[in-house]
């Protein structure tokens, strides 16, 4: 009985056990120390400390990540590992859903292979954009009730469906644009208790704000800065250099990344003999890129368009719904961004789309493809070694030279109730020494600059006047600018040398210079 079990079920066990591996195999690895991850840890500790969302807190997300974490951190302690597990057991779930979806649609190898695809190219990433420690936690969760909302909804029910949309929505406002689509599947059956399902977890989300105090006020307030800062010239040139704003000098990199793949599906089409696969799993380890999808959103929406009649109505739901889901990365599908976590809607949408005859080599060279990125990714965690260890966790980073003696200069100098505000960013050093920042100019990246303005941020310096601001001559080009107090924020630069005393430069290469609060600062005798 047992046995008849793992036979038939063989393929998800192995999946799973994958999952299991790359934890092991990856713990404390995920992520970047300095680059937008640090904050998905930082915002639930100081929620739990009493501190509000949106209103002694700034943040652009959605809410739901930061108080489920914070009620994680309630119950098990603010550690690090929490949020390891946290992201292990999402990524199950999202891997399970991915295999189980693509079941209503193919076979187990295929349902088999979407899975592997993922688990090679997002769970292992090593990068801000992987699913064990991701730069929001938001997107993991959102995209684990998305897919539920998919599931559901596949299996016409409505009610769960739109339940877990509204989740979705509460942890990643992206995934807006699928709600017509799913009222139109829905129709008018049970249409007062699928809006209710619907306003439910909006409401189990967003009660708790209002009860600990942040105000309608305060949520205007933080959706208006949001906007405020979609409209950027920094944020549009980190979309630029990402891929997710279409540019026509782009078209011959969609086309030679589709030649890149067509290459080896047409060698395993025309070539039936196995010995031909190693071959092609080398061309794939060394010529492809993480860019090697970013042309399938829009190949999707044409063959979507050329193939619309000959499809089920479950296809067509699941592929619309996979193009409106995809909308913001529609030109990005890359293995190193954000556009990641968008693999499973293209992978089951794309082989909806394809001829059937085609099928099968694509599928060898996907699977070819995995291996290969799930080997550079492996090779990319390992490549972190050095580990740094404290009461909240361990991490292992490439950047630990100028981190660690970073962190033991903050343990051994300052107070554990002293402000440290360490720009243009890197909350990971908050993290490992339990100093608090400043909750709203917590990272004076570009886009923050430009956002609030300096003049803004300096009169918050002078009320607040922590004691140590941390500068550090992180490269943070992909938003324009490259070096904080000299290519920007010249005038916050200039305020610091003036009310803080430099006390020493840690590092090399990345280097980290410390300033204390004078005691003279005219606002500070005032007080």
């Amino acid at each position: 009985m047992e046995r008849d079990f793992i036979k038939k079920h063989r393929q998800i066990i192995l999946i799973n056990c994958l999952i299991l591996l790359a934890f092991i195999l990856g713990y404390g690895r995920f992520g970047d120390i300095i680059f937008d991850s640090f904050r998905e840890a930082y915002i639930p500790a100081q929620i739990i400390k009493g501190q509000v969302l949106y209103k002694n807190i700034f943040n652009i997300y959605a809410p739901f990540s930061y108080l489920f974490n914070a009620l994680l951190f309630k119950i098990f302690g603010v550690k690090l590992s929490v949020l390891y597990f946290a992201g292990l057991f999402a990524t199950a779930g999202i891997t399970n859903f991915i295999y189980i979806i693509s079941n209503k649609f193919f076979d187990k190898n295929y349902s088999f292979a979407f899975s592997l695809f993922f688990i090679s190219a997002a769970v292992l990433s090593g990068n801000v954009f992987n699913c064990f420690f991701p730069y929001s936690y938001g997107m993991l969760y959102g995209l684990l009730f998305i897919l539920a909302s998919l599931y559901f909804a596949l299996n016409k029910k409505y009610t769960p469906a739109f339940l877990m949309y509204s989740f979705a929505i509460c942890s990643k406002y992206e995934f807006l644009l699928l709600l017509p689509l799913l009222f139109y599947a829905a129709g008018k059956k049970n249409l007062w208790k699928n809006i209710l399902a619907l306003i439910l977890p909006a409401i189990i989300t967003y009660l708790p704000l209002l009860i600990q105090g942040a105000g309608i006020k305060n949520l205007i307030v933080s959706y208006q800065l949001t906007i405020a800062m979609s409209a950027t010239k920094t944020l549009y040139w980190f979309y630029s250099v990402t891929g997710l704003v279409f540019r026509p000098e782009l078209i011959p990199v969609y086309l030679e990344n589709f030649i890149k793949f067509a290459i080896p599906a047409a060698v395993a089409y025309y070539v039936r003999n196995w010995l031909i696969y190693p071959l092609i799993l080398a061309y794939c380890y060394f010529i492809f890129t993480p860019e090697i999808l970013i042309y399938i959103f829009p190949l999707i929406l044409l063959l979507f368009i050329g193939r619309f009649t000959e499809l089920s109505n479950k296809e067509r739901f699941f592929v619309a719904a996979s193009l409106l889901l995809s909308a913001k990365i529609f030109f990005a599908l890359t293995l190193q961004s954000y556009g990641i976590y968008f693999i499973p809607f293209a992978l089951i949408s794309i082989f909806i789309l394809l001829p059937k005859r085609v099928k099968n080599p694509a599928l060898a060279v996907l699977i070819l493809c995995g291996i290969a990125f799930g080997i550079k990714n492996i090779q990319t965690l390992h490549s972190k070694n050095i580990k740094i260890t404290s009461k909240q966790g361990t991490i292992y980073t490439t950047s630990g030279n100028s981190i660690k003696p970073l962190v033991e200069y903050i343990n051994a100098n300052t107070k554990p109730e002293d402000k440290v505000l360490v720009y243009p960013e890197c909350l990971g050093v908050n993290i490992l020494t339990g100093r608090d920042t400043d909750n709203k100019f917590y990272s004076l990246i570009p886009l923050y600059v430009e956002t609030f303005g300096e003049d803004v941020i300096i009169k918050r310096l002078e009320i607040k006047q922590p004691e140590y601001i941390v500068i550090s001559n992180y490269d943070t080009s992909i938003y324009y600018y490259s070096y904080f107090g000299k290519d920007y924020a010249a005038k916050i630069m200039d305020f610091i040398l003036q009310n803080y005393n430099k006390q020493t430069e840690i590092g090399k290469g990345l280097v980290f210079t410390v300033y204390k609060l004078k005691s003279h600062h005219p606002s500070r005798q005032h007080a």
